[in-house]
């Protein structure tokens, strides 16, 4: 696997340096596909052939869980049983970090807030406070809600721009998961929402948009991989603002507290059929640090990343580039 990885590097690379920006753009997508394909069907044949207890996952679980929870002394309350079933909901799934960019298919409980510092086409500044992040809660052995906090966007000397963006809102259904020491993957699916309230985006200011998402994510060893693949729908305004889709990639290799990741990112449309191309397609290396515990099942992680325009459709559309900083306090 790393001498496989290592010539897939070696050949983006090799290629890049001596392409115009068009046929750059298209080996970002040989390289995505190089490194996919074989990841997907190794992913597949691992899963397909484990012992019956996986399939169709450790979800064979909800049962268990409730079983283990009658069994288990819960402490006072509502609460020590809530606090029961997330411990044994999180021991049935993987430990990655979660990505800046990438949803991980895992089930989190955490506060996170991220901030993005874009340079705008036209040089200006753009800082996005809290982007769309906010508290994840697990509500049920496979069953995780989240709502975002306040979100403000700032214009460095444009001060008449700035303002408040709507609330994002999603819940994710964990449908299949092995942790580390077993099969290592995990298999989600989830609907996101976005209110119209505040300065949401011009096109379609007065419009609900909903992003169905299918997340998975297979590890070797240290090493793991996560992907999402959704769509966006906007209620009432399709025809204006298309259906498109989008997909995230981002690849992870532990070491200690440091774990090194690099995304790729993407926002198309459909009726393009692109997988490169389009605008909206960025790539990030980051760095994430943690998870530091200080106290029960509380802990801290960081991650910093920079996220840079692809090709000159995004540079156009979105930003050029982004330095991206987020915390998360995990419990």
């Amino acid at each position: 696997m790393f001498f496989y990885l290592f010539y897939c590097f070696y050949f983006f690379f090799c290629f890049a340096k001596k392409c115009s920006p068009t046929h750059f753009s298209l080996s970002i997508g040989v390289f995505c596909l190089f490194l996919l394909v074989p990841m997907v069907l190794l992913s597949t044949r691992e899963i397909l052939w484990a012992d019956t207890v996986f399939w169709p996952g450790e979800e064979i679980a909800v049962q268990d869980i409730v079983e283990t929870m009658n069994q288990a002394d819960y402490g006072k309350g509502w609460i020590g049983k809530w606090r029961k079933m997330t411990e044994e909901t999180r021991n049935r799934q993987t430990s990655w970090l979660t990505p800046l960019v990438t949803e991980t298919p895992r089930l989190e409980q955490r506060i996170r807030y991220d901030v993005y510092d874009q340079t705008l086409p036209n040089g200006n500044k753009r800082w996005n406070m809290g982007a769309g992040k906010g508290v994840n809660l697990i509500v049920g052995p496979t069953l995780e809600f989240a709502f975002s906090l306040p979100q403000y966007i700032y214009y460095p000397g444009e001060g008449r721009l700035d303002g408040f963006q709507g609330e994002s809102f999603l819940i994710k259904n964990r449908i299949m998961a092995s942790p580390e020491g077993q099969k290592n993957y995990v298999f989600s699916v989830m609907l996101a929402a976005h209110s119209p309230l505040g300065q949401t985006l011009p096109d379609y200011p007065a419009h609900w948009i909903w992003d169905p998402i299918v997340l998975f994510g297979k590890g070797f060893g240290n090493f793991d991989f996560m992907i999402n693949l959704g769509s966006q729908w906007a209620d009432g305004a399709n025809r204006t603002f298309g259906i498109p889709y989008f997909y995230n990639i981002a690849l992870q290799y532990k070491i200690g507290y440091v774990t090194p990741t690099i995304e790729i990112n993407s926002t198309s449309s459909i009726d393009q059929l692109f997988f490169i191309g389009a605008p909206g397609l960025f790539i990030t290396p980051e760095v994430l640090v943690g998870r530091f515990r200080f106290k029960d099942d509380w802990k801290l992680y960081f991650g910093i990343g920079y996220q840079i325009a692809i090709d000159k459709k995004t540079v156009e559309k979105e930003y050029s580039n982004a330095f991206v900083v987020k915390f998360h306090l995990l419990f």
